[in-house]
């Protein structure tokens, strides 16, 4: 097996090193997408990353699969950076700022770095961490990378792991054994599903729960996860906070309990019998989706080089036609994606309102309820009391309220967000489609797609606002007054004071819900602008050097045609011995010893 990937990484360099050639020979300046995937080859690096929604136990799995507590975790969402964790001989921690630079510090100081507490909003201008750890999980090439939960309440965190996505090789998605799986979860798995060859799915936290309750919720979330297209021949039951505990004080019982020495024994075969195909085969893709764009663009440059004068122009004003109605199209959706916004915002105003009818007299009815049992309670105690209950219903009701509206509004935004993307994705193809038959070339698939970052979490806050030289006021009368009439002074206050609290609240959180939408929407927005523009600019970009070469004269042209024919023939070689090589080495993967095989199927998905 080693022999082979040694053999088959040599050849795909030594193509990449004459695609490039040609490429670079042919735009006279240096493309560095080539570059970068000669890196991930030469480096037999393996982007393994942890994903899943926020607290869902990423960094506890992490330190326990390195065996150490290194990264830092709490109760709270912590991780805001991305932080890759890779082998070296010792400790070091590299800070990758994104103004260039790099700084080493001491693994005590990480969370001034990484965490939301210590770089709120990542003010510091950390674009990543590089952990060097001597662990021998690291040591077969593996880079694990640790993002930041997706839902979470900080939303520029989800942005970060959204934007890490290109970057997989293989995914470890974790869930948790408390609750089924989640919708910004399958929106998340969405993405991924056509980004990687090999997905585990783990399901953490199962410490307090019966062998019964965990097949349960593992039966739940695989009908789930079949239900969106995956084949899940396993789900991984572990807990990563008892392993780490068991790691850290050597207790092989409570490890073997743990559930972890299962999952590391399928990341182990797959490290060693899957891993380097699925980097030949992802580094192959990569670099035919690079020759297609090329021969693309060598398409078109010849197409340029042959038209006639009046036949170019006319291609070319007609395509102008197509740029412009293509940004008519995205200023239109705009305008009507800011109505969506206006409709959404109306429907929590809506939702809102229901929730006060609702709430006001349930809890004026809870107070009145207290009262009629306690008749004999003194006036300011039963101020007190009341204060309590009203807290403990605003509360209650509006804990209910927003478990209700989560699903509710994230499915909204969801439902305009995809009829928007899809709408877009049309738009696009029809420009892609009318280009071609212009210009009469193949141009490469292009998909317009925006990663949606959610944060599902509501909030409101209690809080006391009468003034006290008001209650010193209102606690003198109530003292000279006969009780039965404080008693209904302060019955009738507190009475006052749930319509007002709820009020408060309900502003509160109508200001929260319709902000963090239109944000969401206002992303959205943001990525409908660029719709379009990579493809239109690399046709104006192309047809630009096609008149810049016919200038130069008849002879010249045609020399440059010539040229164009031998480099697209060149390119097309290269594409067959890749597709060649390609399956070779899947060939390869069928022909896997029956232990191996066996032993692979039984974790697949």
């Amino acid at each position: 097996m080693l022999e082979e990937f040694i053999k088959h990484k040599t050849e795909i360099l030594a193509s990449i090193e004459d695609i490039e050639t040609l490429i670079n020979e042919d735009t006279g300046a240096a493309d560095n997408r080539l570059p970068m995937v000669r890196e991930q080859l030469l480096s037999n690096c393996f982007n393994l990353v942890i994903l899943g929604q926020f607290k869902r136990g990423k960094t506890t799995l992490i330190n326990s699969l390195i065996g150490k507590e290194i990264l830092p975790s709490s109760v709270v969402p912590l991780t805001s950076i991305v932080t890759i964790l890779k082998f070296g001989n010792d400790i070091r921690c590299n800070i990758f700022m994104e103004d260039g630079s790099e700084k080493i510090v001491p693994p005590e100081e990480l969370s001034d770095y990484i965490t939301e507490k210590g770089n709120p909003k990542n003010v510091r201008g950390v674009r990543c961490a590089c952990i060097e750890y001597p662990s021998p999980f690291l040591e077969k090439g593996v880079l694990l990378v640790d993002t930041p939960g997706v839902g979470s309440t900080f939303l520029h965190n989800t942005e970060t792991t959204y934007n890490f996505l290109d970057h997989l090789d293989a995914a470890l998605f974790l869930m948790s054994a408390d609750v089924p799986i989640s919708q910004v979860e399958k929106e998340l798995l969405d993405t991924i599903k056509g980004a990687t060859q090999k997905i585990f799915f783990v399901l953490n936290k199962i410490d307090n729960l019966t062998s019964r309750e965990i097949d349960e919720i593992s039966a739940f979330n695989k009908h789930v996860l079949e239900e969106m297209g995956f084949i899940v021949q396993e789900i991984w039951p572990i807990s990563a906070r008892e392993a780490i505990k068991a790691k850290t004080s050597n207790n092989a019982t409570l490890l073997s309990k743990s559930g972890l020495l299962n999952l590391e024994d399928a990341l182990s075969s797959f490290l060693s019998v899957e891993k380097g195909n699925i980097v030949l085969n992802t580094v192959i893709a990569k670099t035919k989706r690079i020759i297609s764009q090329k021969l693309s663009q060598m398409a078109l440059e010849k197409k340029t080089l042959e038209a006639s004068e009046e036949e170019l122009e006319n291609k070319i004003n007609t395509f102008q036609k197509l740029v412009a109605n293509l940004k008519q199209d995205r200023e239109d959706m705009a305008h009507l994606l800011g109505g969506e916004s206006d409709k959404l915002c109306l429907k929590v105003e809506e939702m809102l309102r229901v929730l006060e009818e609702k709430e006001i007299p349930r809890i004026k009815k809870c107070i009145q309820s207290f009262c009629d049992n306690h008749p004999d309670m003194h006036p300011t105690t039963l101020r007190d009391e009341i204060q309590k209950i009203i807290k403990e219903e605003i509360t209650r009701g509006f804990d209910t309220f927003r478990r209700d509206t989560e699903g509710e509004i994230s499915n909204k935004i969801q439902e305009t967000m995809n009829r928007f993307t899809n709408r877009s994705n049309t738009i696009i193809n029809e420009f892609k489609t009318a280009s071609e038959i212009l210009f009469e070339v193949p141009i490469e698939h292009i998909e317009f797609s925006v990663e949606l970052t959610k944060d599902n979490s509501f909030y409101y806050m209690i809080q006391e606002y009468t003034a006290p030289t008001d209650e010193e006021v209102k606690s003198i009368l109530r003292a000279i007054l006969p009780r039965s009439i404080s008693r209904k002074m302060v019955i009738h206050e507190m009475l006052e004071r749930v319509v007002s609290d709820i009020n408060r609240n309900c502003g509160r959180v109508r200001y929260d819900i319709t902000s963090r939408l239109r944000k969401t929407i206002a992303h959205y927005s943001k990525q409908l602008k660029n719709l379009g523009y990579d493809l239109t600019h690399q046709i104006e970009q192309t047809i630009q050097k096609g008149q810049l070469q016919r200038q130069a004269g008849s002879e010249s042209t045609r020399a440059e045609l010539a040229l164009l024919a031998n480099k697209a023939s060149a390119l097309k070689g290269q594409r067959e011995m890749l597709d060649q090589m390609s399956g070779t080495i899947n060939l390869m993967d069928k022909n896997l010893p029956a232990s191996k095989k066996d032993d692979k199927n039984k974790r697949h998905v």
